[in-house]
């Protein structure tokens, strides 16, 4: 079977994810071809050869700009099925769009899944306008497409319940485990709260930020990540976070191996990468009850879901306080996620669902 997979944004989680599910079906014996456009937040091709296995093919498309990323990626797309694909596979919402509004595609790929990984219009910081737009744009494009695959029980809900519940597939994502290492901890004094991601909205450093002015004085408060000078001071301030900048991802799981309580506060997600990866790692976590990190965090056994920045307080503040609470949840952690979140059956799955949801072409996609 020939697989094409097709992002705008191969950046933290999505490149987590991307790299997770062309790796299996690789390992399964599929041609998996990767197409992404080179932004300067793409990691380097030292570090993108470390996470894509050698039977995965990547297409960089020279990058111009936000408005030039649909057609550029839609003429990349068109020239890497020009003899064909089984399955085109498409995610976030730009790469979306690029595959699904060429009449060409649609004549050489068998067929074609969109996967939003968080959908736009559940961001809760945009406008109404700018969330009903992008409500009308994925209505208006689900007809042109096989299918749409949701990372996440929660992110299906609001699927079938705002664009209609017909050839809706969920694929989780999956983790490699194998090589993640059991959280140590750091000080137990004074205990190292985490969050991961890039200076950004949708990664609400802001909340992090409110939990570490109210907690400072009992706790370290670490942001592994980076933005600009201006976003570190729009969303940091003065807030006693000290941010690392950005790392390679080994030095990520390193930091998160040597903390104690991993925040998550996000606006959005689909199903985060770092929330498994942290949850893996036996972190106990307190994260915003929000689409995909409730389909993570096993509440009140590993980790604490909270609806607002007072309720984010509270919880973190009771773990830096209760060492013999925090052990319990990374207890649990270490023994029912690592199995949970694994991505050792990721391959097969995905091509379970592209046979679901390949409609007449079900039997001959199924023996490709």
């Amino acid at each position: 079977m020939r697989i094409v997979h097709a992002t705008e944004t191969l950046v933290g989680g999505v490149l987590a994810a991307v790299a997770a599910l062309a790796n299996k079906q690789a390992e399964l014996g599929h041609e998996v071809v990767v197409v992404y456009p080179r932004k300067q937040t793409v990691p380097a091709r030292a570090e993108l050869e470390s996470r894509f296995s050698a039977g995965v093919r990547r297409v960089e498309v020279s990058y111009r700009g936000r408005m030039a990323t649909v057609p550029d990626l839609r003429r990349a797309l068109v020239g890497v099925t020009r003899e064909g694909a089984d399955v085109l596979h498409l995610h976030s919402t730009f790469a979306g769009m690029a595959g699904r509004i060429s009449p060409a595609l649609r004549r050489r790929a068998r067929t074609i899944v969109y996967s939003p990984h968080g959908w736009a219009f559940l961001r809760g910081q945009s406008s109404a306008l700018s969330n009903r737009v992008a409500l009308g744009v994925e209505r208006a494009l689900k007809a042109r497409c096989d299918g749409i695959v949701l990372v996440s029980d929660s992110e299906a809900e609001v699927a079938r319940a705002r664009l209609g519940g017909d050839r809706c597939e969920v694929l989780r994502n999956g983790i490699p485990v194998d090589h993640l290492p059991a959280s140590t901890g750091g000080d137990p004094d004074r205990p190292v709260v985490v969050a991961s991601g890039r200076l950004m909205e949708q990664k609400a450093p802001d909340r992090f930020a409110d939990v570490a002015r109210a907690l400072g004085d009992r706790a370290e408060f670490v942001w592994i990540g980076d933005g600009s000078a201006e976003e570190r001071e729009r969303w940091i301030g003065d807030a006693p976070v000290r941010v690392t900048g950005w790392l390679a991802h080994p030095d990520v799981i390193a930091q998160l191996a040597s903390s104690d309580i991993f925040l998550f506060p996000t606006r959005w997600e689909g199903m985060p990468i770092s929330l498994m990866e942290a949850q893996a790692m036996g972190l106990p976590t307190v994260a915003t009850d929000i689409v995909g990190n409730r389909d993570v965090v096993l509440h009140g056994q590993t980790g604490v879901l909270c609806d607002d920045v007072p309720a984010l307080i509270s919880a973190v503040g009771a773990l830096v306080d209760d060492a013999s609470a925090r052990e319990r949840m990374r207890a649990t952690a270490l023994e029912v996620q690592r199995a949970r979140l694994s991505d050792a059956d990721l391959g097969t799955a995905s091509l379970a669902v592209y046979a679901r949801l390949a409609g007449g072409d079900r039997t001959a996609l199924a023996s490709a």
